[in-house]
């Protein structure tokens, strides 16, 4: 593989179901189905569905076709144990990744050890922190158990200041936690949403920030670097970058939208109109 193409291979998780997309999961499917073979291809990670609508998926899916997905507990852990159990005998779906929810009702640490004794899955899953809490307790009790991974929210409403976001990625880095990002994160680059009015942050500026973390840039730089709106600044941080040891940190990101992020990886160069 190329470092190009390691850069960006299954970086998008396909998030069509959720906002602000809020596609029918039978619509979601089938577009996900459309991507193959197609340049598009090579950015598209699994299929995000709620534990919710398995049976829906379950229904809309073609056997004759492997489809690999991401279970999200919109309905708690119970909810997603039911959802895994619901497809585990169908062959042509492969459940890749789980992902929860933090709850905030207990000490971060304690709360991720209650999670993680009471998970009952083999494969990995990624627990959700809320921006507010005690990241540094939450990792480490992550990165003893040394199998799951951390989730963060990065809008579309309520954006997580660029202070926050680098605290997150920093304490990512410092524990060795892999973790993925979700929500806001349609455009390379920092943008305003006209709908909202509200500044969203790049996919590019989180790639090039978490390798300044690892290459041990304190939290303002990498705070600066989330704010860059300079594209060549952000990518000649990347052009340094150890892309395998950034990868196995940075796994992906979730959007609703495959086409937005990819059309603009061409445009940066960061892909051909043709795919790699």
């Amino acid at each position: 593989m190329s470092r190009q193409s390691g850069l960006v291979a299954a970086l998008i998780d396909d998030a069509a179901v959720f906002p602000p997309g809020n596609a029918p999961i039978e619509a979601a499917a089938a577009a996900h189905y459309a991507f193959r073979d197609t340049p598009y291809e090579v950015v598209v990670g699994p299929l995000l569905v709620p534990a919710s609508g398995v049976e829906n998926l379950r229904m809309a899916v073609d056997p004759a076709a492997h489809l690999a997905i991401g279970l999200i507990g919109d309905t708690g852990l119970e909810g997603l144990v039911a959802a895994r159990d619901a497809v585990q005998d169908d062959a042509w779906l492969e459940v890749q990744q789980m992902e929860l929810r933090l709850p905030t009702s207990e000490d971060p640490g304690t709360a991720v050890r209650h999670l993680l004794k009471a998970l009952p899955f083999t494969v990995p899953s990624y627990i959700e922190l809320a921006p507010e809490i005690d990241f540094e307790a939450a990792l480490a009790v992550l990165a003893d158990d040394g199998v799951e991974r951390a989730k963060f929210r990065c809008g579309p409403d309520d954006v997580p200041s660029s202070r926050t976001l680098a605290a997150f990625i920093k304490g990512c880095v410092k524990h060795w936690v892999p973790f993925k990002l979700t929500a806001g994160l349609h455009h390379a680059l920092p943008h305003r949403d006209l709908a909202t009015g509200i500044t969203q942050h790049g996919y590019l500026n989180t790639l090039a920030a978490t390798w300044a973390a690892i290459a041990g840039e304190s939290a303002a730089s990498v705070a600066s670097l989330l704010e860059a709106t300079n594209a060549d600044h952000v990518l000649g941080v990347l052009a340094d970058a150890d892309v395998a040891q950034l990868r196995r940190t940075y796994r992906s990101f979730g959007s609703c939208s495959i086409t937005e992020p990819y059309d603009e990886l061409v445009d940066l160069k960061l892909l051909d109109e043709g795919g790699l």
